[in-house]
């Protein structure tokens, strides 16, 4: 069972997704991430790209952010999500949008929305990292002080920098590999 780890919801219980389509993020792992994340958290505005459960971003709701956005193409995921969203009491507090997390983030690129913290955390090998990295990078979604979170499999490759964006660090999960990237100061 799939529980929130930290803050004001810990101990409840979230909602999976049934199949092996949509993988989790293991507790240890989304807990390790809401450490890296604690001097962001704070009321940020979250951005969830290939959200699935949305536990990313329940977990840091839980931990003092203030607004999340989940984007998932899959109906179920999104069904899922909008179930936690509802057990938990966070209507008005995150957004679900069914929709191509690729696509989305050129649509949502108009510089009237931008976020604190970026999960992206696509399926493995499908090369939806580097695209959602490389648009990141390009794009005015990361506030100038944000942080994009990368989530892959230990043997897909990850670079030093997507555009504006700059590699701070890379953790290691067993199979999971989390890394962190911050806007170029000298790129605004």
């Amino acid at each position: 069972m799939l529980k929130v780890i930290g803050g004001e919801f810990r101990g409840r219980n979230l909602y999976s997704v049934p199949g092996e389509d949509t993988r989790p993020p293991l507790a240890r792992v989304r807990a390790a991430v809401a450490n890296v994340l604690v001097e962001y958290i704070d009321d940020a505005r979250i951005l969830d790209l290939f959200a699935g459960t949305g536990s990313y971003s329940i977990e840091l709701l839980s931990r003092g952010a203030s607004f999340a956005t989940c984007i998932d193409k899959s109906p179920k995921a999104v069904e899922i999500i909008r179930k936690n969203v509802s057990s938990l009491g966070l209507t008005g507090r995150l957004r679900v949008i069914c929709g191509d997390s690729i696509r989305l983030i050129g649509t949502m690129d108009n510089g009237m929305e931008n976020y604190r913290i970026v999960i992206v955390a696509p399926p493995y090998f499908a090369g939806l990292d580097k695209a959602a990295m490389d648009l990141l990078g390009k794009s005015r979604l990361v506030e100038p002080a944000g942080i994009v979170v990368l989530q892959q499999h230990k043997k897909e490759p990850h670079a030093e920098a997507y555009g504006n964006l700059r590699l701070r660090k890379t953790y290691a999960y067993g199979e999971t590999k989390i890394s962190t990237y911050l806007v170029s100061q000298q790129v605004q």
